[in-house]
């Protein structure tokens, strides 16, 4: 039997491939949805931010991860690190790759704990066996800071 002219049949062999295929397709974007949801989870973003969407969650991640490889490999703990980038004390081999004002701005706001960092005692954990004393403020929607880092903080 023949389905509509110029149409598909609606019955037999075909109904249960394009149903597979819908299947298929279906679990295909589920797993990608929730791949993007996982790595969102682990890139700064803003504390009042809804969703970033895909396209600026893979930029995002690319300037993130350029970000910590330059934390990596230099000298500093990575707090004072990000702190002497955007003042322009360091520039880095790389830092283009990750310095986009919208990594930069996110910066402020960042997860230390993220990064293997305890904001209370400015513990670097296994990323990095550097420590260095700075203060560094984080601000919440009022300007008001949520912790400061200190000398007397280190651990």
């Amino acid at each position: 039997m023949i389905g509509p002219p110029g149409g598909y049949p609606s019955h037999g062999p075909y109904k249960v491939q394009r149903n597979a295929a819908n299947i298929r397709e279906r679990k295909r974007m589920l797993s990608i949805n929730s791949a993007f949801e996982e790595l969102r989870v682990h890139v700064p973003t803003f504390p009042f931010e809804k969703r970033l969407s895909k396209i600026d969650t893979l930029r995002l991640a690319i300037a993130y991860i350029a970000l910590l490889k330059e934390i990596l490999a230099s000298e500093y703990d990575p707090i004072t690190y990000i702190e002497k980038c955007l003042k322009g004390e360091i520039k880095g081999e790389h830092t283009h790759e990750w310095n986009t004002s919208d990594l930069t701005a996110r910066l402020s706001w960042i997860n230390w704990e993220n990064l293997g960092v305890n904001p209370n005692r400015r513990n670097i954990g296994s990323l990095s066996p550097f420590t260095r004393a700075s203060s560094l403020q984080h601000n919440d929607m009022s300007g008001a800071p949520l912790y400061q880092f200190s000398d007397r903080n280190i651990q």
